[in-house]
C-alpha cells in the first residue's frame, strides 16, 4: 500500500509541482514523510514494477503534456534542518530560501547567494545551481546521503564531480536525501543586507509574477545566453502561451496555459537561430522530462 509511506494522491494534478505550471497528471503522487519511508517506497515500486519520478519543487524541469502512468514522489515533507555550531544537516526537500533564512538566523555565512534561487536543496545540488560561476553549494559540502541502487549511500565531496550548472547526478537515478555542510560564522546584519541587495537586483533583471523555470540555457564560455537571444530580437516571441520574457531573454514564461510542446518549440527556435547566427550551441540548463 502506497499509504504506508506518506500522503497519497491518485490521478494527481502536477500543475503545482512544476514551476512552469504545465497541466499534466500522474496516476499516483506520494508525499513521503521520512527518509526511511522513501527508501522503502523505492523498493516497493521496483518490486511492483511501477515507474517513478522524484520531484522537489519542479523548478528546473519541463514535464510532458501527457499523463504519467506511474508514481511521482514528492520530497516536500523532507525539510528538516539541524544546526550544531557551524555544521548544518539538511534534508534535501527543504527550500533553498528556507535554508538561507535559517542559517542567517544562526549567524552563519555562505548561503546568502542562494536566497533568490527557487526550488529545493536536492534540485540545487543536482544542477549545481548558483547565481554565478564562483558560487557553489559544493564549496561547503561535507557529506551527502543518496539512494543509489535502492540503498542508502554516504558520499563525500571528493566522490562527486561537479562543474558550472552541472553535477554527476544529472544523468543518474540517484536520489539526494540529506546533506551536511560546514559554514562559517558571520554577522547577521551584513548577511541580511546582502540578501536584500540580491533580491532587489533579481526584481530588476528577472521576470516576476509569471510562471517560469528559471534560466533556460547555460551561459556558453565567453557569452551570456540572454544577450545572444536578446541581440537577435527574440524577446517577446510567443508560441501558444509560452513566450520569451521581455525582461530577460534567457527566460521562457507561461502566460496562461502553455504546453510542454510550446516551450520545447521555443527552445528549438532559439537554439537554431543562435547557432546559425553566432555558431554557438546553447546547452539546456533545464531538464526535459520524458515519462518512462
Amino acid at each position: 500500500m502506497l499509504s504506508n509511506y506518506g500522503e497519497v494522491m491518485e490521478n494527481a494534478s502536477l500543475e503545482h509541482y512544476n514551476t512552469y505550471g504545465i497541466k499534466t497528471y500522474s496516476k499516483y503522487l506520494v508525499k513521503v514523510d521520512s527518509i526511511d519511508h522513501l527508501l522503502e517506497l523505492i523498493n516497493y515500486l521496483a518490486k511492483s514494477q511501477i515507474s517513478y519520478l522524484v520531484l522537489g519543487k519542479g523548478s528546473n524541469v519541463i514535464l510532458p503534456d501527457t499523463p504519467y502512468n506511474g508514481c511521482i514522489i514528492s520530497l516536500e515533507k523532507l525539510h528538516k534542518i539541524v544546526i550544531n555550531n557551524e555544521e548544518v544537516e539538511v534534508e534535501c526537500g527543504v527550500l533553498l530560501s528556507e535554508l538561507v533564512t535559517k542559517t542567517i538566523a544562526n549567524n552563519l555565512a555562505g548561503f546568502a547567494n542562494f536566497a533568490t534561487i527557487p526550488g529545493t536543496l536536492g534540485g540545487a545540488l543536482v544542477g549545481n545551481a548558483s547565481l554565478n560561476k564562483d558560487a557553489s553549494l559544493y564549496h561547503y559540502l561535507e557529506k551527502l546521503v543518496v539512494i543509489k541502487d535502492n540503498n542508502l549511500v554516504t558520499l563525500t565531496k571528493d566522490d562527486i564531480k561537479y562543474s558550472y550548472r552541472d553535477s554527476s547526478f544529472k544523468n543518474t537515478k540517484d536520489i539526494l536525501v540529506k546533506a551536511t555542510f560546514k559554514l562559517k560564522k558571520g554577522e547577521q546584519e551584513k548577511l541580511l543586507k546582502e540578501v536584500t541587495t540580491i533580491k532587489e537586483k533579481r526584481l530588476q533583471t528577472q521576470p516576476k509574477g509569471v510562471k517560469s523555470a528559471g534560466s533556460v540555457f547555460k551561459n556558453p564560455d565567453g557569452y551570456a545566453a540572454g544577450k545572444l537571444i536578446d541581440d537577435l530580437g527574440l524577446k517577446g516571441l510567443q508560441i501558444g502561451d509560452a513566450a520569451i520574457s521581455l525582461v530577460h531573454a534567457n527566460f521562457i514564461v507561461n502566460l496562461g496555459s502553455s504546453t510542454s510542446k510550446d516551450i520545447k518549440k521555443l527552445i528549438e527556435i532559439i537554439q537554431e537561430k543562435v547557432y546559425n547566427t553566432y555558431g554557438v550551441t546553447l546547452e539546456l540548463e533545464q531538464k526535459i522530462i520524458e515519462w518512462d
